[in-house]
């Protein structure tokens, strides 16, 4: 995953009407990445099948493989082209 010293601008409180900054690449309160919009573009580029939470946590064949946390197995079609 792409992070930078750039801060980022989320929503957050009871009515989501408190903006708070958080640092590239830190998760907000729902557990998603947020990015800048240069990391986050680089990460469409290498990842573009897209993502659920992080980056990465799609193979390359469309399967959800990951969470929050890195990827906690393969898909089958990824784990045969070992």
């Amino acid at each position: 995953m792409t992070v930078c010293n750039n801060k980022v601008e989320t929503y957050t409180g009871p009515n989501y009407d408190r903006v708070v900054q958080l640092p590239c690449g830190s998760t907000d309160e729902h557990g998603r990445v947020r990015q800048c919009d240069g990391c986050a573009a680089k990460d469409k580029e290498r990842y573009p099948q897209g993502w659920r939470n992080v980056p990465g946590d799609i193979c390359k064949h469309g399967t959800y493989v990951g969470g929050p946390n890195g990827p906690d197995y393969m898909c089958g079609h990824c784990e045969d082209e070992d």
